[in-house]
């Protein structure tokens, strides 16, 4: 009975416009004062303890991070570097967009980071170049969800924090099946710029002159090594908070903090793109954003916790052992399931409330915790471009000045390849366990 009362109370306040936070406190709540036995000090007792983690306090040094660098100027320099690799294709500015959010979600680790640095600059330049307003904001959110995925990673962060897995194998287990979904965007890029016959190279000035091949390539190799030189400091940045945590010299909490104040240093004294009142600015905003995920992370180990005490992990994993006891069953199912919570839950509570109950039912079926960690990111970084509740979609529709329903007939292709690249990567382990084992 608290269970349904528990699933009720929150499916109505989200209904009605309650923010998820306060949903997901207000149901648990109201279930355990109403239909449970459970004393009600145990809500502030387990919010706390949810925020009071060393592992967890890498998230609002990751998120700090992410905005000093898309305001200090590395973001630009990522997007430079990444147009002197890959701007010769069909579609090459979209194509640019997305390989600037990979190199961007190497380092600032959040979706909704990726989506907000990248789409400020790469929208206003693909509307210049023809691409239609809801496409180019569809482009960046999806780019923006190969940031939950490469290390280093805020999903990634919860997850191990939750589980106890290992968040320094999360982090090589993220490596290929990032690569994977931004390779997959970028050839379904290519392939709808052709359609829509929008930025293509095909399409040359009359009389234009033909570059023998041996000058193209050497002008290529020139440009690449500026964008290189010029971009240098921004792109060290990943060999040293990866380089760090794998040699042992500092741990994924302390490596976003190295992540901060090497970014910090690089905007204000090397590139000098970053004023001291910037600096100020994006303090408050990653203190405004961080108070948020806090109070989402605490009253979802609240709600977590009340499931553990009610045994709902336990029920599912009888329920879905009782339906099959095939692992590539269960993880269809799980993967289906995933996919709905993405419609309606954030990342952060999402991973807080789902690892728990559903880690004791893969471990039952001998799946290994750190590929389960992998699909459950990539299950719930995919969430971030679906409505209702699609935070990247938010932050593309502002950047792109555009209403939401105008992406809806783009995202539908790309969120066809994602679950493509979610289904090969789910169960084909070996492309999340390569560089773990």
């Amino acid at each position: 009975m608290a269970m349904i009362a528990l699933f009720v109370v929150l499916f109505l306040m989200l209904l009605v416009g309650v923010p998820v936070g306060f949903a997901i406190g207000g149901a648990t709540m109201a279930s355990m004062a109403f239909f449970s036995d459970l004393n009600m000090v145990i809500v502030g007792q387990y919010n706390y303890s949810g925020i009071s983690s060393f592992t967890v306090m890498a998230i609002p040094f990751f998120m700090l991070a992410g905005i000093i660098m898309s305001t200090g100027g590395i973001a630009r320099r990522i997007v430079n570097f990444a147009s002197a690799l890959i701007d010769f294709v069909d579609g090459a500015l979209g194509s640019v967009t997305i390989l600037s959010c990979m190199f961007f979600g190497a380092l600032s680790g959040s979706g909704m980071a990726t989506t907000s640095a990248i789409g400020g600059m790469m929208i206003p330049e693909m509307k210049k170049k023809g691409y239609d307003s809801a496409y180019a904001a569809t482009l960046v959110c999806f780019g923006g969800i190969v940031g939950p995925i490469i290390p280093p990673s805020l999903s990634f962060v919860l997850y191990g924090a939750t589980t106890g897995t290992p968040v320094p194998s999360l982090f090589l287990a993220g490596v290929l099946p990032g690569i994977l979904l931004g390779l997959v965007f970028i050839a379904v890029n290519t392939i709808m710029t052709k359609r829509m016959g929008t930025d293509l190279k095909a399409k040359k000035e009359e009389g234009a002159e033909m570059v023998p091949m041996k000058e193209a390539l050497k002008a290529r190799w020139k440009r690449i090594w500026v964008a290189t030189k010029d971009g240098f400091w921004a792109l060290l940045s990943p060999a040293i908070i990866l380089g760090g945590i794998y040699s042992g010299i500092f741990t994924p909490t302390e490596a976003a903090c190295v992540s901060v104040v090497y970014s910090a240093l690089v905007s204000l004294l090397v590139y000098r793109d970053m004023k001291m009142k910037d600096l100020y600015g994006a303090l408050l905003d990653a203190a405004v954003l961080n108070g948020i995920t806090s109070f989402l992370l605490g009253y979802s180990t609240v709600f977590s916790t009340f499931m553990t005490f009610e045994k709902v992990p336990q029920s599912i994993t009888v329920f879905l052992t009782n339906v099959s006891d095939n692992p590539v069953i269960v993880l269809l199912l799980i993967n289906l399931f995933l996919l709905m919570v993405g419609l309606f839950l954030d990342t952060v509570p999402a991973i807080i409330i789902m690892a728990p109950m559903l880690l004791p039912t893969v471990r039952a079926l001998g799946i290994d915790p750190v590929h389960f960690g992998v699909v459950m990111a990539v299950n719930l970084a995919i969430g971030l471009c679906t409505p209702p509740y699609g935070c990247n979609l938010f932050v593309g529709a502002a950047v792109a000045k555009i209403k939401l329903d105008s992406m809806f007939k783009y995202i539908i292709p790309y969120f066809i390849v994602a679950v493509a690249a979610l289904m090969l990567i789910t169960y084909v382990p070996w492309i999340s366990l390569v560089f773990v084992q």
